[in-house]
């Protein structure tokens, strides 16, 4: 019997807010594989890694890059190597931050094996909006208002949408949403839940450049409080 493939959502980044069920899966499977892209593996192994041996530990370069034929090539060859793992008829568990259905690079892994034919399953996670809204203290939506979850890239990221926005990969382009937000109310959390957060309730606060673990939340401009 073969093996199967499990997406693990490991939360945003508090070691205490990865799931009961997350914890199960990394336990029982004989491999658990962690991403290795810009430091990602660092994190991962600090919020999962007391739960797991160093001898199940599997390393996936997932370069973070636009070209598409060379990352076509990157997600097939990862793929390969674990499909002969799961050919000897063991579970992996792949550790992703956040949420597995937020764009996550393992659902590349994941749609490949799949549709291979191998058997693939998603354990959610907390995300990183949420971890932020927390941290922040305020509801993402209310109602019947709209949520809205973009990249900061997005042509609609600064305005023309009704309700919440939040603004996802906002790292690079942080110093431009501050400009041309910060009399929108948005507000900014790096690193949400991590021992290294900071908080932002107003983004006009912001003085310098955040990480690639930056979000904005822009809040509904027409929500009234009771």
């Amino acid at each position: 019997m073969k093996g199967r493939f499990i997406a693990v959502g490991i939360g945003p980044g508090d070691p205490e807010l990865l799931t009961v069920k997350a914890i199960k899966a990394i336990r029982e499977c004989q491999v658990v594989a962690v991403p290795v892209s810009g430091g990602n593996e660092n994190i991962a192994l600090k919020i999962a890694g007391e739960y797991i041996d160093d001898n199940k530990l599997l390393y996936c370069d997932m370069p973070m890059i636009k070209d598409k034929k060379a990352l076509a090539e990157s997600h097939k060859k990862v793929a390969d190597g674990i499909a002969e793992i799961l050919d000897r008829g063991e579970d992996v568990a792949f550790l992703t931050l956040g949420d597995p259905a937020v764009y996550s690079t393992v659902m590349y892994i994941h749609r490949i094996l799949a549709g291979r034919g191998y058997d693939t399953a998603m354990i959610p996670g907390i995300t990183s909006f949420c971890g932020a809204a927390a941290s922040l203290n305020v509801s993402l939506c209310e109602r019947d208002e709209i949520l809205h979850v973009i990249p900061a890239t997005y042509k609609g990221a600064m305005g023309g949408l009704e309700g919440t926005r939040v603004l996802m990969k906002s790292g690079k382009s942080i110093m431009k949403l501050k400009d041309e937000l910060a009399d929108e109310g948005a507000m900014m959390v790096e690193c949400a839940t991590m021992d290294t957060e900071k908080v932002y309730r107003d983004i006009g606060q912001l003085e310098e450049q955040s990480s690639y673990f930056s979000l904005v939340i822009v809040p509904d401009k027409n929500r009234k409080e009771d």
